[in-house]
């Protein structure tokens, strides 16, 4: 687990009783990829939208004893699955070989089998929602599937093309990334029965959260380096993707980025790109960028009623922020 949250006791504890559950959904002797799927869920992933999940629910009354606990646990196992199985279909479509510091799926085993596990990992995800979720969060995370589905066609039908629309990005991550974030606090503040005006704080605090994030994704794609970030750094560029800070750089220095992007993309395109990007400016305004999405964050987490939810919330959206991988 991510030392995120190593200074939440509280947290971490219930963290690794999620995990214990996701050791026990994911082994199944029947299922071939088993025991390689479920190394990909234990490859030091931060576990970030099931805490949020368990955050949310600190939100609702108190009292309720170990059963709720046990539900909101198998909510936030499911929610896990859901970004993993997001993962492996990610790395399909972007042909990338490896996650966390490991091969993936589809390079060990093929594309067809790869497909083939991140159906499985989110059938174990509906599973576990048709027997713990009520009704309406059930609806609202088959609804977030198919949202991210249409972000990833989304992005995929522009890749190489460049182009320099900040607010086609933003669209873009806010179906990918920050729509979960924002479902994962929503789905455990509502189980939890907390306030409905509570619930639309939380729904919008993940959603800044998770912009942030991912911006924060994209700038480390452009100055880390692939032992610290556990997967090649360029791979953005590589993958014809354009995330804002070659956006920002295109803006500033169109005239030696453009003759650059393009079919074949290399190792010496990608690393005169890097250079040119980082000579901009580029990344220090899209930092700004995230940074106005975690402030906005932290002025809902300030409204939300006092707990120790509140305080890991706020301790999250400024770790997050600061991040290095």
């Amino acid at each position: 687990m991510t030392d995120i949250w190593k200074n939440s006791p509280r947290l971490g504890k219930r963290l690794d009783r999620v995990e214990g559950l996701l050791a026990e959904t994911l082994s199944d002797p029947g299922f071939p990829l088993a025991e390689a799927t479920k190394r990909l869920v234990f490859s030091g992933g931060k576990m970030l939208r099931p805490a949020f999940v368990i955050i949310g629910s600190g939100f609702g009354p108190k009292g309720k004893g170990p059963s709720s606990e046990d539900k909101i646990h198998h909510i936030a196992a499911a929610v896990e699955l859901i970004h993993t199985a997001s993962l492996v279909h990610d790395d399909i479509i972007d042909d990338a070989a490896i996650r966390r510091g490991t091969s993936t799926l589809h390079t060990d085993f093929g594309t067809t089998n790869a497909i083939l596990a991140g159906d499985w990992l989110f059938s174990r995800s509906f599973r576990l929602v048709a027997d713990y979720a009520d009704l309406k969060s059930a609806r609202v995370l088959a609804r977030f599937v198919g949202g991210i589905c249409a972000a990833e066609i989304g992005q995929d039908l522009g890749k190489f093309g460049f182009s320099t629309s900040k607010r086609s990005y933003l669209r873009t991550i806010a179906g990918k990334t920050a729509a979960l974030f924002s479902l994962s606090l929503h789905v455990g503040a509502s189980e939890a029965k907390a306030d409905p005006l509570v619930i639309q704080a939380l729904r919008r605090t993940g959603y800044d959260i998770g912009m942030a994030f991912q911006i924060i994704d994209d700038i480390l794609d452009y100055e880390s380096d692939d032992k610290t970030l556990r997967k090649p750094v360029g791979n953005d560029i590589k993958e014809g993707l354009c995330t804002l800070p070659l956006i920002l750089a295109l803006k500033k220095d169109e005239s030696s980025l453009r003759p650059l992007l393009g079919k074949p993309m290399d190792d010496r395109k990608i690393s005169e790109i890097l250079r040119i990007v980082l000579a901009t400016g580029a990344l220090d305004e899209a930092r700004s960028i995230a940074q106005r999405f975690t402030a906005r964050a932290r002025v809902e987490i300030e409204r939300l009623p006092s707990c120790p939810a509140k305080q890991e919330l706020m301790n999250a959206s400024e770790a997050l922020l600061q991040r290095r991988y």
